[in-house]
């Protein structure tokens, strides 16, 4: 049996945001494949002149031309790559699905204030980021595709495993709640204590991370 992980980036982002989870599971002998949504990793500009739109079909490309080459694809989407993973979810192919801070609901302003409060440089540049760097027609793009992807959530049968940070300070922890009540009881939910968005970037906590995504990839599998 030939299965591929495929890993999706989330809203302006890049491959950067995945990369540690990539060579983790590479490491331990899993297949695996990221995708750069379109637009993606060029700057606010550049981001600015796709849509909603070009960064599904982004995917899509990429899971058809897995679809016809193996046979099982999982589909482990971080951030807004979890709401585009719902929405392919039904394809023919498509096995287990990795949810990771994928928003539903968004900001913790209360772990937004912390870090303000408490002068977190690294966080307080990220805040920076998400209000310049990034332009409000992306943003409004990003509404249209949380509006389009989370009803999908409904149609997941898929095995799926939900991660989520309490401390996530974009994607709010009852995203992660909303999520395993919607798909039922072939999904399983996992929270982290602490952490927050970008978890790979977590020294020590993204280990634990990886190495619960591994094992849950592995989980009834005969081969790799």
């Amino acid at each position: 049996m030939e299965t591929i992980n495929l890993i999706i980036h989330g809203f302006a982002g890049s491959t950067d945001e995945i990369v540690y989870l990539e060579q983790s599971l590479r490491e331990r002998g899993l297949n695996t494949r990221t995708v750069t949504l379109a637009g993606h990793g060029n700057g606010k500009k550049v981001l600015r002149k796709s849509t909603y739109i070009d960064w599904i079909s982004s995917v899509e490309e990429v899971v058809v031309e897995l679809t016809k080459t193996y046979t099982h694809v999982n589909l482990i989407g971080f951030s807004m790559g979890g709401l585009i993973s719902a929405y392919f979810s039904t394809l023919p192919g498509i096995n287990k699905i990795v949810f990771i801070n994928t928003p539903v609901y968004l900001w913790n302003f209360k772990v937004i204030l912390y870090d303000i409060f408490h002068r977190d440089p690294e966080k307080i540049a990220y805040y920076k980021y998400s209000i310049f760097g990034v332009s409000i027609k992306s943003d409004i793009d990003f509404l249209k595709i949380l509006k389009k992807c989370k009803p999908k959530f409904k149609d997941v049968q898929n095995d799926a495993l939900i991660v989520q940070c309490k401390g996530d300070e974009t994607s709010h922890y009852r995203s992660a709640a909303y999520i395993k009540e919607t798909i039922g009881d072939n999904s399983e939910l996992r929270y982290y204590d602490g952490g927050y968005h970008q978890v790979f970037k977590v020294a020590g906590l993204r280990d634990e991370v990886c190495g619960n995504i591994y094992e849950f990839l592995l989980k009834g599998e005969t081969t790799c």
